[in-house]
C-alpha cells in the first residue's frame, strides 16, 4: 500500500486514459511521451534517458543520474515494486530540480503541533486552556503558510510561562506533490514501456 494515496489516487485519475507515444527509441536513448489524445498537455509526461541518466517532465522537470546504472529504467526498476515508488532513495539520486524535491507541508506542521500540545497536557505539563490558546493563536491567527512564518510562531507563542522550547529539530516539511507525481509517472512509464516492447506502437495505459 502506498504512504501517498492522495498523490497515487490523483495519479490514476490524471492518466487514466494516456497512451504511450515512442518518440525516439536507440538503446539506452529513449524518448517516451505518455498523454491522452483528447485533452492535449493535461496530465501529460515525457521520459527522456541516455547512459546514466533519466529526465522526467510532468510540468515540473527533474532529472536524475547514477554513474553506477547506465539503464537509468533498470534503476526504479529494481528499486520499487510495479506500481509504487521510492522517493526517498529517488530523491537522492536528482541532479537538477533538487529546489522542487522537498517543500513545508502544513498539514505536517499541525499534525506534530497538536502531537506536542497533547503529550504536555497529558504529562500534565501545560496550563489549562493550552488547547484552545494554541488554536486561536497559532492555527487561526498564525501565519503559518510557509516554515519560517510557522517556526516563528512556535518560538513566540508563551501562555502562562508555557512555550513550546526548542523546536529547531521538529521537520516541517516533505516530498512535494510535483515529485511525488513525477516518481509516480517514472514508475508507470517504465511498466507501460515494459509491457509494451514494441517501439512503433502506441499502448494505452
Amino acid at each position: 500500500m502506498t504512504e501517498y494515496p492522495e498523490i497515487a489516487e490523483r495519479f490514476a485519475r490524471d492518466t487514466a486514459q494516456h497512451q504511450m507515444i515512442v518518440l525516439h527509441d536507440d538503446g539506452l536513448y529513449r524518448h517516451l511521451r505518455f498523454a491522452n489524445p483528447e485533452y492535449g498537455n493535461f496530465g501529460a509526461f515525457e521520459l527522456i534517458t541516455w547512459p546514466y541518466n533519466l529526465v522526467v517532465k510532468t510540468g515540473w522537470t527533474f532529472h536524475f543520474d547514477i554513474d553506477a546504472t547506465e539503464d537509468m529504467f533498470d534503476l526504479f526498476r529494481r528499486t520499487a515494486l510495479t506500481g509504487e515508488i521510492n522517493p526517498g532513495y529517488w530523491s537522492e539520486k536528482v541532479r537538477a530540480g533538487r529546489d522542487e524535491v522537498e517543500g513545508f507541508n502544513p498539514d505536517l506542521f499541525e499534525h506534530q503541533v497538536k502531537q506536542y500540545v497533547v503529550a504536555a497536557i497529558r504529562n500534565g505539563d501545560a496550563p489549562r486552556g493550552i488547547g484552545a490558546e494554541v488554536t486561536r493563536d497559532i492555527f487561526e491567527w498564525g501565519d503559518i503558510n510557509h516554515e519560517a512564518g510557522a517556526r516563528k510562531e512556535l518560538e513566540d507563542f508563551r501562555y502562562e510561562d508555557w512555550t513550546f522550547g526548542d523546536t529547531t529539530e521538529w521537520k516541517f516539511y516533505d516530498f512535494t506533490p510535483g515529485f511525488l507525481w513525477s516518481c509516480y509517472a517514472i514508475r508507470h512509464g517504465i511498466d507501460l514501456w515494459d509491457a509494451a516492447r514494441t517501439p512503433e506502437a502506441e499502448v494505452a495505459a
